[in-house]
This record gives C-alpha cells, structure tokens and sequence, in this order.
C-alpha cells in the first residue's frame, strides 16, 4: 500500500496560502482511479507477515467471472468490531469489461499474526455477509459512498479494533495498506512492484472533495503526494497553497483499497481512488509536469509523486457503519458500548521505528 517518498524535516515545511486560481472549480470526471488490484490468493499470502496494525489485513474477493481462474481483487479492510470489517465499496462492487455489475462470490480476510511473524500465524475468516452502501456509484467514485462492510465467520479475537475518528479531517495522517509498492524500493518514481505485507505512511488532508472539484463530494478528502519540490506540489500549483511535504510523506497503490486513514489512533478515511495531478492542466511525464512520471503505457495516474489521493470521510457514515453492525450481531446487547460512538473501541496507533513505505 505505502511507497514513502523522502524524509523532510517537519521544521522545513512551508505552507503558504494563497488564492484560489479560477480553475480551481473544475471536473474530475475519468481521472479518478480506484486503488486496488488484481492477483491470486497464493499472491496474496505472501504478504502476511509483519504489520504492526494487527486489525488491519487484506481481503481477497473473487468474482463469478473469476471463479474459475483464481483471480480476484486484492483490497485492505481494517476490524471496527472483532467481527466486522471496514472497507471501500469497489472492492465489493466491481463491474465486468463490458460494464455489467461482477458477482461477488467470496471474500476471504488476513489479518497479520499477533505473535511471530509467520503466515502460519496469521489469522483467516471468509465473511459471511457484505454490504456495499447503497449510494455508492461505480461510475462515478468521486460522488462519495465508496464504503462497504463485511461481517467475519468467525471473530478475530485479541486484534486490534478501531474507533471512528470525529474530529476536524483536514490534518497530518497515517496510511495503512496491503497492496503494492509504488516505484523502486517504494519511492513512487513511477510504476509498482508487487508486494502485498502492511506498509504504512504519513500525509496532510487539505481539501474536502468540493472544495476542489465540481463533481467529487465534501465526504471525500483530498491530499497529493509531494517530492519535497514546489515543480510537484499538486495543491501548490493547482491550489495556490503550498504545501511540499510532511515525514515520511506517502500516497496509496494498487490493492490499499479500503485501508485505514487514522488521526490519533482512530480511522479518518478509507483509501478509494488516485488521480493525476495533471488534471490540473500541463499532462504528465515531463521533468516540469505537475505529475513528472506516465507509465509505459502512457497513463498518468500511476501512483507517482504528482498525483491526489481521494479519501472517503468515514464519520458521515457512522450510521451506515451501525446499521449494519446491529443487523450482523446476534445479542445486541453486548454491543451497547461499540455502538454509541465507538466509544471504547479506539486502540493507541503504533508506530514502527523503521521508514515506512508509501503505498495505496
């Protein structure tokens, strides 16, 4: 999931705010790209070691066109209950190439082992049940509701379970995924190696979804990834507000889908699409582009520094996330304390010593 890009002294930083240039109101409509990924799930395996968020793991979704190839979608989720997981809508509603809703068929959850590091301790559950929310939009992932929950066949007992986060979004962050890493050794120069262990990453929400774009929702949350320079500083140069960095600064790669964004401990966001920061005009894959890398293919949105990450806000769908919690658990009663606001369920964030690597 993470690719880290560089570490910058937090002293060094300059955030200047300046007008909003007119283009600031513009469309994001078949930029945004959804951040997941496809492999098998002796693929997925691999990755399960390590990770010091024991409550966050990859889920492994297979589809009615894949049931028989042993491919599907590889997406991060993170426990809010030691039965349910948190996790984008996409990885639960992905269409076919000819555009027609693709048949879930299963969907199978790892989470990193509590003790040693070994895949034989880790732990595995299908789900029993899913929901996507009903607002979410495939062809239009900026309009928001990109959330979706699954209920675990059996609980995840000792792993950690996280609150929601209620307080103002637009601050310094931490990114947790399973995917890929973006770029060489995870610098997000352009392009992705397959790795699926938990990453983690640090970045600043400066925007709310509108505040940008004329078709993305205020329940989404926007940053960009920055390189330390002002050439790629997507909210710098498109915004007027400078901003080139923070330690350790991350963005998100194929298969972070659904993972957890957490401010104190709590999650924020969940990881659902990237996008150019070419949008903003100039193109990409020159050394004054906004987003300086295209991949081999030409595109543009390649998990680079020079792109926007878009977030879904998840506290506007604390009631979606209740709803379903009461509806998958069979004595409410032990819920009582969980369900008011998640009011015991936040566990300390633990950060690993070692540079974290920026992936989405």
């Amino acid at each position: 999931m993470t690719k880290t890009w560089t570490m910058l002294a937090a002293a060094t930083l300059a955030l200047v705010a300046g007008a909003m240039p007119a283009q600031a109101a513009i469309s994001l409509a078949g930029q945004a790209v959804p951040v997941m990924t496809y492999t098998t799930v002796d693929q997925v395996a691999k990755g399960l070691t390590g990770g010091s968020y024991t409550g966050v793991g990859s889920l492994f979704v297979s589809y009615e066109s894949t049931a028989t190839t042993g491919f599907g979608s590889l997406c991060t989720g993170a426990l809010v209950s030691s039965g349910a997981v948190l996790t984008a809508g996409h990885c639960l509603a992905d269409e076919t190439v000819n555009g027609k809703l693709d048949k879930v068929t299963s969907v199978t959850f790892y989470l990193p082992s509590r003790g040693e590091r070994t895949v034989d301790n880790t732990f595995t559950a299908v789900a029993g049940s899913w929901k996507v929310h009903e607002g979410y939009d495939s062809d239009n992932i900026g309009a928001g509701n990109d959330i979706a929950m699954f209920a675990l066949s059996r609980e995840a007992t000792g792993h950690d379970v996280y609150g929601i986060y209620e307080g103002d979004p637009l601050q310094a962050y931490t990114r947790v995924g399973t995917g890929t890493v973006g770029g060489p050794a995870g610098t997000g120069t352009g392009g992705v190696a397959n790795d699926y262990k938990q990453r983690e990453g640090n970045n600043l929400y400066e925007y709310y979804g509108d505040d940008i774009f004329t078709d993305v929702s205020h329940n989404v949350l926007l940053s960009d990834f920055d390189d330390g320079t002002a050439t790629h500083d997507v909210f710098g140069r498109g915004m007027g507000k400078r901003q080139t960095g923070v330690a350790n600064e991350s963005g998100s790669s194929p298969g972070d889908s659904g993972g957890p964004i957490f401010i104190d401990g709590k999650i924020v966001g969940i990881t659902s699409f990237g996008a150019t920061g070419a949008v903003f005009g100039g193109g990409c894959g020159g050394a004054d582009s906004i987003d300086p890398y295209a991949s081999a293919q030409g595109r543009c949105t390649n998990s680079s520094v020079g792109e926007i990450m878009g977030d879904t806000w998840v506290k506007p769908y604390t009631g979606f996330i209740n709803s379903y919690l009461a509806s998958v658990v069979p004595e409410p009663s032990s819920w009582v304390m969980m369900l008011s606001g998640f009011g015991l369920m936040g566990i300390g964030l633990r950060r690993r010593s070692r540079r974290a690597t920026i992936a989405a």
